[in-house]
């Protein structure tokens, strides 16, 4: 007669077996998750540096109310604006690509906004600002950032503006 209490290496074998693939599907599934957050926390902090950018530049533009673009480089990477409300003062634009910042400001108080610290995220080339004169004339500034992790691996936004619009 035999004992029949225990169970066999072949039996112990299979349960491993099983127990091995739940843990490599799980792992692989944590995975795919900790992927997911990383997307979203590089989505997350793109956006709040897009929204406090655009904040910025256009609370001045129709705050200030622009009435004049000018020193548009050719390379369409930097501009000078005048405003008529409440000092008559003038503010700098500079997209510089290379460096990964955007400075803005009034003469003598520019800011450096550099874009997140992530990797691999860069200022494209393909940043400009554009003026379009006319008696109306309209500003159109386009900002341009390229990752990876981005649909189509750019993501992009825009700061438009009447200029000396009279309402």
């Amino acid at each position: 007669m035999l004992n029949k209490k225990g169970i066999t290496s072949v039996e112990l074998l299979v349960c491993f077996i099983i127990v091995s693939a739940i843990i490599v599907s799980m792992y692989n599934l944590i995975l795919n998750y900790r992927n997911r957050e990383q997307i979203e926390e590089i989505n997350n902090e793109v956006i709040s540096f897009s929204n406090n950018l655009q904040e910025v530049i256009q609370n001045d533009l129709v705050m200030g109310h622009l009435v004049n673009v000018s020193n548009v480089s050719e390379d369409g990477y930097s501009a000078t604006f005048t405003f008529d409300n409440p000092d008559n003062y003038t503010t700098t634009i500079t997209i510089k690509p290379n460096e990964g910042i955007i400075s803005y400001g009034k003469s003598g108080d520019i800011i450096d906004y550099e874009i997140p610290g992530i990797a691999d995220l860069m200022l494209s080339p393909d940043s400009s600002i554009e003026y379009i004169p006319a008696d109306n004339g309209y500003l159109k500034i386009t900002i341009i950032l390229t990752h990876p992790n981005f649909e189509d691996n750019t993501y992009s936004f825009m700061i438009n503006c009447p200029v000396n619009y009279v309402y």
